[in-house]
């Protein structure tokens, strides 16, 4: 098995860019994803919500969950068949949010994706960014196999794919292009 480990990291607000989104904008935008993801990540076609739980400090949620995560969402998505895991069919997610910035998406396979609200490393320069990182495990794959090159590249692809798209549907959002229903 090879796990393939990458990060794609992209401006919210590249010149020219309107609506100027904010954090808070940008963390509402990313709450939704996880409710309809595939508004937002072109490979994936369905997302069905299973079960919520919120934590808060006296909540059964929170003393068996000590992560510091506010809300776990578990949640079946299913991505097109060839581009993702499941091959079209549903593969369970569980979404943990943790306020104002991060958001892990865990698979039963041990794969795990990070979503996070950013900012430049400008001493001055406030830039909002988005960064999502991506832990792939591609069972049967051998390491530094002509596979493991070109899962590598795929997820590359998708990784902008993901970061982009996302940014592209949260400004949409804010424009009043698209409603959050």
């Amino acid at each position: 098995m090879v796990v393939i480990n990458l990060g794609y990291t992209a401006p919210v607000n590249p010149p020219g860019a309107s609506p100027v989104l904010t954090p808070s904008q940008v963390w509402t935008g990313l709450q939704y994803k996880v409710r309809r993801a595939e508004r937002f990540v072109p490979i994936i076609t369905d997302c069905t919500i299973v079960s919520e739980t919120t934590s808060s400090s006296s909540s059964t949620a929170a003393a068996d969950n000590n992560d510091g995560a506010a809300a776990t969402i578990t949640r079946l998505v299913t991505f097109k068949p060839g581009s993702g895991p499941g091959d079209g069919s549903p593969v369970k997610e569980v979404c943990k949010l943790y306020p104002p910035c991060r958001i892990d998406f865990l698979q039963d396979d041990g794969t795990t994706i990070g979503n996070y609200v950013t900012f430049s490393a400008e001493e001055h320069d406030e830039e909002v960014m988005m960064t999502y990182v991506f832990q792939w495990r591609a069972e049967g794959v051998g390491e530094g196999s002509e596979e493991h090159k070109r899962l590598e590249g795929r997820y590359r692809e998708t990784a902008k794919l993901a970061v982009e798209g996302s940014i592209r549907t949260i400004r949409k959002i804010f424009a009043g292009e698209m409603e959050m229903d």
